[in-house]
């Protein structure tokens, strides 16, 4: 099957099953999100809130003390349109991911605090500094690619609505031993597998 992204075949390309692929990894829950919220303190309220288009957003959820938002570099103008919005109304905003890791500086200026690598070891800083009114602008991870997958805890899956999703995510490894020039998961995550 080939599928056709319309604006791609008027310049006369075609990219064979990269806009289905594109949906498939577009319907899967932040595997990021998640895992933060299994490291967050129990005595923390959470929800888990995705946002497929904030321009079809008319009215915001005021009721946080800190959102916290993560995205690819596809999706980081609407991730910092949300950002902004949210900071509009007072509320403290954490922004995280891969696009953020690459350009911290630039996503500072949409967030009132930005993580910088691996956000499971940089997490339960953060939520301390914000129980106690000192978020730090920035959270970077010493030893970037060095946290032990192992110590990672099981994503909260239950904070999910099931029939949102016809399947879930799940992570085996991080890491890439290659160091292709166009991919930021070796120099992201460490140029070997860590599982």
């Amino acid at each position: 099957m080939r599928v056709r992204n319309e604006k791609l075949v008027k310049l006369g390309v075609t990219l064979p099953q990269f806009v289905s692929r594109g949906q498939v990894i577009a319907q899967l829950p932040s595997l990021s999100l998640l895992i933060i919220a299994s490291v967050t303190p129990d005595d923390i309220e959470l929800d888990y809130v995705e946002v497929p288009d904030v321009s079809q957003i008319k009215e915001l959820n005021l009721d946080y003390d800190l959102v916290a938002i993560t995205s690819y570099s596809a999706q980081i103008y609407e991730a910092y349109e949300l950002a902004g919005r949210y900071k509009e109304a007072g509320i403290p905003v954490v922004i995280g991911g891969t696009h953020v890791i690459a350009e911290p500086e630039e996503a500072k200026t949409y967030a009132d605090s930005v993580v910088i690598g691996e956000a499971e070891p940089l997490w339960p800083k953060l939520i301390d500094d914000l129980k106690n009114s000192r978020l730090q602008p920035f959270y970077k991870e010493e030893h970037p690619g060095t946290y032990a997958l192992s110590d990672s805890p099981i994503p909260k899956y239950e904070l999910l609505e099931p029939e949102n999703y016809n399947r879930i995510t799940v992570q085996t490894s991080r890491g890439c031993p290659h160091d292709c020039e166009f991919c930021a998961g070796s120099k992201l995550f460490g140029s070997g597998f860590r599982q």
